[in-house]
C-alpha cells in the first residue's frame, strides 16, 4: 500500500479571540497594565466559565470567558502560587504556594462566599503539606 497522502485530524475549530475593547480591561495581558503581568503567571486553571490565573506574588485572579476581571485577590501571603484548580460543579478553588524556606501551603477558596472585612473570598481550610 502506498502513502501518498495522508488524513488530516481536526481537533480544534480556530478562530481569533480579540480582547474586550472598552478601555479598563482591553489591555488586561499587557506588561504595562497593572492587573496581569504575563511574565508574573505561575499557573492558570479553568473552570465555571471562568480562567483563573495564579501569580508569584500569592494574587489570585479571575477572568471571564470575555478575559475581563471579575476579580484580583490576594491567596496567599507567602510564596508563589504553583498549582490551581477549580473543583468541577462546585464553587470551590484549591490553591497550593510555595516558598523555598517554607512548608507548600494549601487553601480551599468558596468563590460564592466573601470575607465580610475584606470582601475576597472565605478561605474555607487551609493545611501545610508535609514533603518527604
Amino acid at each position: 500500500m502506498a502513502l501518498t497522502s495522508w488524513k488530516t485530524f481536526n481537533f480544534f475549530d480556530v478562530s481569533q479571540v480579540k480582547p474586550p475593547d472598552d478601555g479598563e480591561n482591553a489591555a488586561v495581558f499587557d506588561v504595562r497594565y497593572p492587573y496581569v503581568n504575563p511574565n508574573d503567571l505561575s499557573c492558570i486553571c479553568t473552570g465555571s466559565n471562568n480562567i483563573f490565573l495564579g501569580s508569584n506574588d500569592g494574587y489570585v485572579r479571575i477572568l471571564s470567558q470575555a478575559f475581563k476581571l471579575i476579580r484580583s485577590f490576594k491567596a496567599h501571603e507567602i510564596g508563589s502560587i504553583t498549582h490551581m484548580k477549580q473543583v468541577e460543579d462546585t464553587s470551590l478553588l484549591v490553591t497550593i504556594a510555595e516558598d523555598l524556606s517554607n512548608e507548600p501551603i494549601l487553601k480551599v477558596w468558596a468563590l460564592d462566599k466573601t470575607e465580610k472585612k475584606t470582601g475576597i473570598p472565605k478561605c474555607q481550610s487551609t493545611l501545610s503539606i508535609q514533603n518527604g
